[in-house]
């Protein structure tokens, strides 16, 4: 009997323990339930990444709490600058096919290389000298397109616009083709002419240019006359000046006119005192072509050097009644910038009058 109420006892303290644990978690399990569920997602992109950092002391302080972007959030950055420079070029790639559209539209007659483009396409050689402005790296692209096609309607186009922009990469590149890799004439010229457009080039590039005139390779007149052309200011010293000027009193001496004429105004260009300008008054009084006179009559009128042997030559030349009325005139206005007397005032006055009476 004593057993059974023992075995009792133990049964209903059990009994009640059970109970009272359904009864704990039954309260739980109401609280979870009422307990807004937070998205694992927003908890990644709030999460806040602190860097700490030590004092002089040692101690650690939170410092310069900063937001952590989610792997989505990082790859979508990502994907902007990419888009950026994908932008760039494929703006370069549309204003190209633009450019070969509009040409293959409007088709002109591919006239000698020397008279380079016509007006018709210039905003959008603007167009792509605002990208290159923009991104400097799409030089390549640029150049890759006019060496494809060096002696095209396109081509003239692209060769106005590395010409207007003096890249170095672009002089080279030009170079390369026109004394290296081709062998093609009309590809040579239109490299050489980019390169003479340009307004200034490197000391390389005229080092090279100079050097391939020396080398008298080229027999092709054109080719000769570019190649004179390119050989454009750089920085110089004395001595670079005095070996052009060597170079250049050879090339005055061509049996070409043409080349002469290019000569004596090279010659000029790049002359650093009138002793330089001594070929120049030889060629304005002797040359037996009347363009290759012409040329150093206007080469010494637009000489800072204002020397008496230049004037001596500018008087003799509007004194030559078998001078064209046009070289007379352009000597008789040279001679204006000197400082004349009275007389020789009244000499030019009644010979400019007197030369453009006989030139009607």
């Amino acid at each position: 009997m004593q057993h059974k109420r023992c075995f009792l006892s133990k049964y209903i303290i059990a009994a009640a323990i059970l109970v009272l644990l359904v009864t704990i978690g039954f309260v739980q399990l109401r609280f979870l339930s009422t307990q807004p569920l937070e998205s694992p997602r927003l908890a990644e992109q709030i999460a806040i990444q602190v860097d700490v950092v030590n004092d002089s002391a040692g101690k650690k302080h939170a410092h310069n709490p900063v937001l952590v972007s989610s792997a989505e959030s990082q790859n979508n950055q990502t994907l902007n600058k990419n888009d950026q420079n994908i932008t760039t070029n494929e703006k370069l790639r549309d204003t190209l096919e633009k450019l070969q559209a509009n040409i293959s539209q409007n088709p002109e007659p591919l006239q000698h290389a020397i008279m380079g483009p016509s007006n018709q396409h210039i905003a959008v050689r603007m167009q792509l000298l605002d990208l290159l402005e923009q991104d400097p790296d799409l030089i390549s692209e640029l150049i890759d397109a006019f060496i494809d096609e060096p002696n095209s309607l396109l081509g003239r186009e692209l060769s106005a616009v590395l010409s207007e922009s003096g890249h170095e990469f672009a002089q080279e590149a030009a170079l390369d083709m026109a004394l290296d890799l081709s062998h093609d004439e009309p590809a040579r010229a239109a490299g050489l002419l980019l390169v003479a457009k340009m307004e200034e080039v490197t000391a390389e590039t005229r080092d090279r240019v100079l050097a391939h005139i020396d080398s008298g390779s080229d027999l092709n007149s054109d080719l000769q006359q570019f190649a004179l052309m390119a050989l454009k200011p750089a920085p110089s010293s004395q001595e670079d000046y005095q070996r052009v000027q060597r170079t250049l009193s050879k090339v005055v001496q061509a049996e070409d006119h043409n080349i002469r004429r290019h000569g004596v105004y090279q010659m000029a260009q790049w002359a650093t005192n009138n002793e330089d300008l001594q070929d120049v008054r030889t060629l304005a009084l002797t040359d037996p072509d009347v363009n290759t006179r012409a040329r150093a009559v206007m080469s010494l009128g637009d000489s800072p050097f204002k020397s008496h042997e230049n004037r001596s030559v500018l008087w003799q030349v509007a004194d030559d009644e078998n001078e064209p009325p046009p070289i007379r005139l352009y000597a008789l206005k040279s001679l204006s910038r000197y400082a004349l007397n009275d007389g020789e005032i009244n000499k030019l006055r009644i010979m400019n009058k007197d030369i453009r009476g006989t030139s009607r």
